[in-house]
């Protein structure tokens, strides 16, 4: 008796895209859950700490006070960076009004990570934001209480999503930033920091 011969085939994820991942969301998938689609993968993030929350709401104070009304600083709102990537940057500036936008963006000028539990993730994730061209990534470490500062994006095979920052400077306590879009400004680093305990 002749034996058949199948051929081999591995079993792999199914990636999802952002329609997909929307239609979900209305049949109540993630209900009380805070997800995130990141290259076709959902991804559940942890509960949101107060540390977490106050932060981001400083920061966004800070920056809606430099960008103006010319700017919109968007908080934990999605990012629309390819068909099967639509992460929620903690904070995310962008050219215009809210008026403007009937869609979510696909980029923006400055992208901000407040990272307390998730900092290696949110290091992963500049990789994406430099796909979707933002020049200026910034994460709040609060581990550490430092501002590591990304910038200028590029290709990269090796590193997650393909791309990469050219450039990671760390800001400490006691000295102060300015986004590249508004380089005149002068942001303390203590101000994004919440007080030491």
């Amino acid at each position: 008796m002749k034996t058949m011969r199948l051929p081999h085939a591995k079993p792999r994820a199914r990636r999802w895209t952002r329609d997909e991942y929307y239609q979900m969301a209305e049949l109540g998938w993630f209900q009380d859950q805070r997800v995130e689609l990141i290259e076709g993968r959902i991804v559940q993030m942890p509960p949101q700490t107060e540390l977490h929350y106050s932060t981001i709401h400083r920061t966004s104070t800070i920056l809606s006070g430099v960008f103006g009304k010319d700017h919109v600083v968007r908080s934990q709102a999605p990012m629309s960076i390819a068909a099967t990537s639509d992460p929620e940057p903690d904070i995310a500036v962008v050219r215009g009004a809210l008026e403007d936008f009937t869609e979510h963006p696909t980029t923006a000028l400055l992208v901000v990570e407040v990272s307390l539990t998730t900092l290696l993730f949110d290091r992963r994730k500049a990789g994406l934001y430099a796909k979707a061209d933002v020049q200026d990534h910034w994460i709040i470490n609060l581990p550490d209480r430092q501002l590591e500062v990304r910038r200028d994006p590029m290709a990269d095979e090796t590193k997650p999503f393909g791309f990469t920052y050219r450039t990671t400077t760390i800001y400490k306590p006691g000295e102060t930033a300015a986004p590249l879009a508004a380089p005149g400004a002068r942001i303390a680093i203590d101000n994004l920091l919440p007080p030491k305990a």
